[in-house]
Order: C-alpha cells, then structure tokens, then sequence
C-alpha cells in the first residue's frame, strides 16, 4: 500500500510541474480527477463492503501427520460492486499447522464469488484450531485498506501412527497363543457395578429396560469385566511445562506408543480400558477403532500431580493383572510409587519417554516391573522389518509374521 501511496503522490506531483510551467485548462482539470479520485474509490469500496462475507472449509478433519489437507476459503460478493483486491495472509509456523503459502490475492466481481485454495499439514499429533492470520480488503486504487473479521476456526485432529512393537510381557500370553486369539473379550453378567446413558457401542443385552421406561431415555447396565483379558493403560496427561515444539514431540510420542499398544492388546484379544487424569470410569473396549477415537482426541492440559493419580490408579487396580503405563518422566518419588503399589503376579509394563538413568531403570527391573523406551523399541522393529525384506532369501511366513 505504501508504494501505492507514492505512485499516487508522484502523479499529483507531475501534474503540479506540468501547471508551474505551463498552466493549461486541461492541466488544472487532470490535477482535479486526481485528487477527486481517491474520495471515489474509497466511497466505492465502503458502499460494496456490505456485501461481503467469507466462509472456510477444510477437505477434512482429521488427518494422518505430514498430510496436506485442503483449507479452502470462499469469498462471496453480494454487491453490485466489485471488490478489486482481498488480501489473504496465512500463519507460517514452525510448529503448526503450517500453511503452503504466506498470502494470497484474490478478485470478486460484482454478485460473484471467488474461492482460494491453502494447504494446511502438521508433522506432530493434536487438535488444532486452524485459520487465517489476517483478511484485508482494499479500494479500487489501492490506497486505503480495511481489515476484514476472520472466519472461525476450523478444528484439525492430526491422528497418532500406529507402529508395530515386539511382544509385551502381559499375563494372558503365558497361556496358549491360539486359544488367546479365538477368545473374545466377555463380562460376567451376573454382576451389575452401575446404569449410564446408553452409548452406540452398547449391546441391546446390556439395556436395563425398567429403568430406561422410568427415565424415558435409554439407560444401559454397566457389568463387572472379567480382569483375566483386560489391559489397564494410564497416560500421563498432565500439563507440559516445555517450549510449545518440544511439548508437541513428547505429546506425539507419547501417543504413538499408546495406539500402538492399543492395537497391540487388541490383536491378541484383549479389552482396553483407557485411564487418564480427568477420566471417569473408563470402560474396558475390544474395538480399535473406537479406542483410536478417543485417544486422537485425548488433550495434555490436565492440572495437577501426576504422581497423586498414579497412586490412585494403582490403588484402584490393586487386584487387576495387566497394568501398562506411559510416563512424561520417571522420578524417584514415582519409582517409590511404582514399587510400594505394585502386587504380586501384575504385569506392570512402564514406557517411559523422558532422561532416565540406568540406575533407576535397574529398580524398576528388579521390582519386576518391565520398562520400555518406546521409541528405541520402534526403531529396532523398523530396522528388523526393513532388514527382513532386504534378504533376498528371507521366508515369506516371516516377513508376514513380521508385519
């Protein structure tokens, strides 16, 4: 806009020297039209603005990471004047979500619309809110400029990667395999432990009819799960108190190794129940798929100790067999925690993702709790895929088995 407004003085300019040195009719009447004619495009340009509104769309809402989705931004003109310019400036980060292009000009003719076209793609796992940093409206001229209130934002999931792990030490595997895989997850139906609303996944087995006809709404029977096929998993949701890149990387770590254990559990016929600060009585699932939906939604804004739900989910879960934990960082107090909570004959699995020394790693070893450093552990399954299908002479059943 700046050169625009020198543009514009270096005519007003020219045309005062061509009037000192020849003082023409024609001359004071050009001199005239340009001093008029920014008053004109600017009653122009504020006559047409109520005529205009925008509106976004993302080609969709959820997303693998890395993947480019759509953000496409329509602007509509009612008027029956044109709009020559709108301006369109998009956040460029070097977090997320990051936009393909810094900003973008775009014409709307009279009763028409005009629609622009951004790619929008994060490298970390989350929910964001995505929008355009600033919209500005300009006249004919290009001299004044106004700036224009912004669509609302769209929300982007950008969904955790599943990855492929080595065998977890879990107590339902001491048993044989084949009869593990042919078993399905089951509820002992002669214990009632609560009523809730009645969700989609619900069986119609589980509707309690009187008290669904007394409330006139649905309401289905919360039965006691047999523990001997249940994972317990509890995430360290809490808070972040990093720079925000550094809190995205352990967020998405820590994500991808809970939906990796997921599918994991799932696979060998295990329910899974989800435990998070801020959860109320999670409840045990055999479908993948609905547990990837929650924990693609799942946020790292909980407040308080960790360490204090910790102890009471390990109280709570005192006599269950199964019992995986996912650790920001691991503490001598949460070591303390981990070793005067834990029972005989559990399987407490640990995945840690902060600097642990060996020294604590060794007292969790010898309490019998199995520590996993995720990521080494997805890099060495990567690596042994990788290896398997460079081997001319590998057994297909292997690479199989493998995958």
């Amino acid at each position: 806009m700046a050169k625009n407004w020198l543009a514009y003085g270096m005519v007003v300019f020219t045309l005062l020297i061509f009037i000192v040195l020849r003082p023409l009719p024609m001359t004071y009447w050009a001199l005239y039209a340009v001093l008029l004619a920014p008053i004109l495009s600017l009653l122009l340009a504020l006559g047409g603005q109520r005529g205009f509104s925008v509106l976004a769309k993302l080609g969709s809402n959820y997303a693998e990471k890395s993947a480019q989705i759509p953000y496409i931004l329509t602007v509509s003109n009612r008027s029956f004047l044109p709009f020559p310019c709108i301006c369109i400036r998009f956040q460029v980060s070097a977090i997320a979500p990051i936009f393909d292009r810094e900003e973008a000009y775009i014409f709307v003719p009279a009763r028409k619309n005009s629609s622009v076209t951004a790619h929008v793609s994060t490298d970390y796992r989350g929910s964001y809110q995505v929008a355009p940093s600033e919209l500005f409206l300009y006249d004919f001229l290009g001299l004044f400029r106004w700036k224009k209130e912004l669509p609302q934002a769209l929300s982007l999931t950008v969904v955790p990667r599943v990855h492929k792990l080595p065998s977890l030490p879990l107590d339902a595997e001491k048993h044989d395999a084949a009869t593990m895989v042919s078993q399905t997850p089951h509820e002992d139906y002669s214990d009632i432990s609560d009523l809730r609303k009645y969700e989609r996944h619900d069986s119609y087995r589980k509707i309690h009819w009187k008290a669904s006809a007394k409330r006139s709404e649905l309401i289905s029977k919360h039965f006691q799960e047999t523990e001997l096929h249940t994972a317990f998993l509890c995430i360290d949701n809490s808070s972040i108190h990093v720079p925000r890149r550094d809190a995205l990387i352990l967020e998405d770590q820590m994500m991808d190794a809970l939906v990796s254990v997921m599918e994991h559990c799932t696979k060998l016929g295990y329910s899974v129940a989800l435990d998070h600060m801020g959860a109320y009585k999670p409840e045990p699932m055999a479908n993948f798929g609905q547990l990837f939906q929650m924990a693609s939604h799942l946020r790292f804004d909980a407040s308080g100790a960790f360490d204090t739900y910790l102890t009471a989910f390990l109280y709570a879960h005192r006599a269950h067999t199964n019992l995986i934990l996912f650790l920001q960082d691991v503490s001598p107090h949460t070591i303390s925690i981990l070793q005067s909570h834990r029972r005989p004959g559990q399987d407490v699995i640990v995945f840690h993702f902060g600097v642990v020394d060996d020294e604590q790693l060794d007292k969790l070893q010898q309490s019998g709790i199995t520590c996993i450093d995720f990521c080494n552990a997805a890099k060495k399954k990567r690596s042994y895929i990788q290896s398997l299908f460079n081997t001319p002479t590998t057994d297909p059943k292997r690479k199989r088995d493998a995958l």
